[in-house]
């Protein structure tokens, strides 16, 4: 069962400027299985109103096509956009396409012929498209990788953030990193498929992709979910479906910081990855067993001074916009509190010039960040102890350097001591 929401396909407009040939071309791939499922393209002798007005009513209803039909419109119209034509562009085998293309072609084309010709490139760019949009991640660390993190800030942002193609074979080498060649990765796939199978998740659902973005290495990974019934009603006939959905979860390992970061659906999920990860990238289950790197403290002890983006490289300006506290009595009361800029705010306590309060628990933070070369600034959240939300469009290299440099992140308690 297909859930989706095409953004260019759906518009008879946009089809007509794509143009009849390109599209019957594309759909013919599909006539079979359109078949298959009682669906059927408009005949050849239809007009071009009457063409175009046909497929878009086909595409409008997802759940009656293809899964594979499904998915290629999906990455074609993911990549017709502006931010995914950008995304074509920056990989590393773009410039072999364009001798594949029609001159004045539009974006709908040019993804839509990068299809018919290499569809396992359009596949590769959109996977590493989606991975920008997961934007919520928990963090863990081996417990003595914040001098190492320290060490590295100075150049975490001046990455390069080229990549490439699906690593078929592995990380490669580093101090302590084991290499995942194609059996380790087997070996990965094979251990995260029997807790999915214990789990009620299936089995042999698991598949693992790596790509190299940005100085860091990022793993998607599918795999089954819980069994959902769901009823589907056609030609006014209710049945009821029984099917297993797919989910997609990712894993970034990061080496200038050594430490992993997953953004999945269950606590279940991502301490499995956790600990899997620790195994097969550095033999122990327990190595990534840091997982408090993050305190919002450096408001109350620096005040306005932890925002001071003096020193940071890409990075202009920080504003405190939004301040979640827990208040010290049996209540758990929570206040939320939202400024343009919090620091500008009078103080809870008029005894105090900072307008962060003593005596409570900073749970959460929102900033607005103006990142160079960004026409606006971009939130990123701060959730103690090990959640971080950033921005789609903002770097993730800039954040950690101004964390490492402010005091957002912290060593475990046993190597700050020493």
């Amino acid at each position: 069962m297909t859930t989706l929401k095409l953004k260019c396909f759906t518009k008879p407009g946009v089809l007509k400027r794509i143009g009849r040939p390109l599209l019957v071309r594309f759909f013919e791939q599909f006539a079979a299985e359109l078949n298959s499922n009682g669906l059927s393209l408009p005949p050849p002798h239809s007009s071009d109103a009457d063409y175009f007005n046909s497929v878009a009513h086909l595409l409008m209803r997802p759940e009656a096509l293809p899964d594979s039909l499904n998915e290629a419109l999906v990455a074609v119209d993911d990549l017709s956009t502006p931010q995914g034509f950008e995304w074509l562009e920056k990989h590393v085998r773009w410039p072999e396409q364009p001798s594949r293309l029609r001159q004045e072609s539009t974006r709908e084309d040019i993804a839509l012929q990068l299809w018919l010709a290499d569809r396992d490139f359009v596949i590769s760019v959109h996977n590493q498209l989606r991975l920008t949009r997961l934007t919520v991640f928990e963090y863990a660390s081996h417990p003595n990788s914040g001098s190492a993190a320290r060490a590295a800030s100075g150049d975490c942002a001046t990455r390069d953030h080229a990549f490439g193609p699906p690593l078929p074979i592995g990380l490669g080498e580093g101090p302590g990193v084991r290499v995942l060649d194609k059996s380790a990765i087997l070996d990965l796939t094979f251990a995260l498929d029997q807790w999915f199978a214990n789990n009620h998740r299936g089995f042999e659902t698991t598949r693992i992709e790596v790509y190299p973005l940005g100085g860091e290495f990022w793993f998607l990974i599918r795999h089954g979910d819980v069994f959902i019934r769901a009823p589907k009603v056609r030609r006014q006939i209710t049945e009821i479906l029984h099917y297993r959905p797919e989910r997609d979860d990712v894993v970034v390992y990061s080496p200038a910081l050594d430490e992993i970061r997953v953004n999945a659906r269950t606590q279940g999920e991502r301490d499995l990855y956790i600990q899997q990860f620790g195994l097969h990238l550095r033999g122990n289950l327990d190595y990534f067993s840091y997982r408090s790197p993050y305190t919002l403290e450096p408001l109350r002890a620096q005040g306005e001074g932890a925002l001071d983006p003096d020193g940071l490289e890409g990075i202009s300006n920080i504003t405190l916009r939004e301040l979640e506290i827990l208040l010290n009595n049996n209540q758990r009361e929570t206040i939320t509190r939202h400024a343009e800029d919090i620091f500008k705010c009078a103080p809870f306590d008029p005894r105090h010039s900072n307008p962060i309060p003593q005596d409570v628990h900073l749970a959460r933070a929102i900033f607005d960040i103006q990142f160079a070369g960004a026409s606006k600034a971009h939130p990123v959240e701060i959730r103690p102890p090990n959640i971080l939300k950033v921005s789609r469009r903002s770097d993730p290299h800039a954040v950690q350097d101004w964390l490492l440099k402010r005091g957002f992140r912290k060593m475990a308690p046993q190597f700050a001591a020493a």
